[in-house]
């Protein structure tokens, strides 16, 4: 079983070595493009010396936005990690024209709505007892759920 060594193969050193000396003239092409003269008649079937600059411009501009530019973009927009809008969409879990920033103040609030009296008790002309209705709020048509309503109803099961 051969070793593991850092060391190259001699079949990748012998393509390392070609794809080196082959960038380095490569380069060298390209630098003469750019920067010989027109009148010499080199340049009659190459492109305009314009692209000469254009190209290495545009990929680095390219890799800046591409890596700086819209990175920062994407963090800038996040939310807070205390945020409540880092767990929920606050367009479809809060009323209309609530103020709420952070879990505390939406927790107090339903507190407030759960602490107000049910319903006056009704006799009932079947059992002849009285019964007390509950009044629930209706069902919205769509929300997130909030993790605590999901961890309560784990729990009464």
């Amino acid at each position: 079983m051969p070793e593991h060594t850092p060391a190259p193969t001699p079949h990748r050193a012998i393509y390392g070595f070609a794809f080196y000396i082959l960038f380095t003239v490569l380069f060298v092409i390209y630098v003469a493009w750019a920067y010989l003269p027109e009148e010499l008649g080199l340049h009659s079937h190459l492109p305009d010396k314009y692209f000469a600059a254009f190209v290495p411009v545009l990929i680095l501009v390219g890799a800046f936005f591409a890596f700086i530019i819209y990175p920062a973009i994407n963090l800038a927009l996040t939310p807070n990690i205390d945020s409540i809008a880092s767990v929920v969409d606050l367009k479809l879990v809060l009323p209309k024209g609530s103020n709420f920033t952070s879990w505390s103040q939406l927790q107090q609030q339903r507190a407030e709505d759960q602490d107000q009296p049910d319903a006056a008790p009704i006799p009932c002309n079947l059992c002849k007892i009285t019964h007390r209705p509950k009044t629930r709020p209706p069902i919205a048509p769509l929300r997130f759920l909030d993790l605590q309503e999901v961890n309560a109803a784990f729990l009464e099961n």
